[in-house]
């Protein structure tokens, strides 16, 4: 008897719910799961919106300041470093996205890139002792000798623009290695360079 009475109950229940919104028209003004989710602005007196509109905490914010960075890339006329400056957002972990800069390539065509094709950083480190640890991918030990040689000064000047950066530490695939490509030694950290 009393799994009848729950039963019925339940039924009722959702009888309930189906009549009072479940079958009413969606809001068509929904353009995504998410908006299901924003916090309603308030209102003014006047019935218009006193807020433009709340964002989430974690959506990126432009940089309110710039910085101009040197990032050294191979001049193309002769293998030698060539400075090539450029203006990123200031923020924090301005390292790594100093790395990501240089990875990307040179905008002057009158320079050539120091990393091969396809290079990521993986991660990058920065101790309190001023060793700075790069991770790259497996695609950076696809060099010759001299291009290696090139992209370990290019990185270790890149990055000495930075105070708190002393030496420069290598890994690929985050793997601590002796030589980059098997040609290069990085055994030991290379001293960061600012030029």
């Amino acid at each position: 008897m009393t799994k009848k009475i729950v039963m019925v109950l339940a039924l009722m229940i959702v009888a309930v719910c189906l009549l009072c919104g479940g079958c009413a028209k969606v809001d068509s003004s929904l353009d995504s799961w998410k908006d299901i989710f924003k916090i309603p602005t308030s209102t003014d007196k006047t019935g218009q919106n006193s807020d433009a509109q709340v964002t989430p905490a974690n959506d990126a914010q432009e940089p309110a300041e710039m910085i101009t960075i040197k990032l050294y890339f191979i001049d193309a006329q002769q293998p030698k470093l060539a400075a090539e400056e450029r203006k990123i957002g200031k923020v924090e972990g301005i390292a790594r996205q100093t790395m990501q800069e240089l990875i990307k390539g040179p905008v002057d065509s009158g320079y050539t890139a120091v990393f091969p094709a396809g290079t990521r950083l993986l991660d990058i480190n920065i101790k309190p002792d001023g060793l700075c640890i790069v991770d790259l991918s497996g695609e950076a030990n696809q060099i010759d000798k001299e291009q290696g040689r090139l992209m370990v000064q290019a990185v270790a000047h890149t990055l000495g623009q930075f105070s708190s950066v002393k030496e420069v530490s290598f890994l690929i695939n985050g793997e601590k290695v002796t030589a980059i490509g098997g040609v290069v030694d990085v055994a030991q950290p290379v001293q960061a360079l600012n030029q």
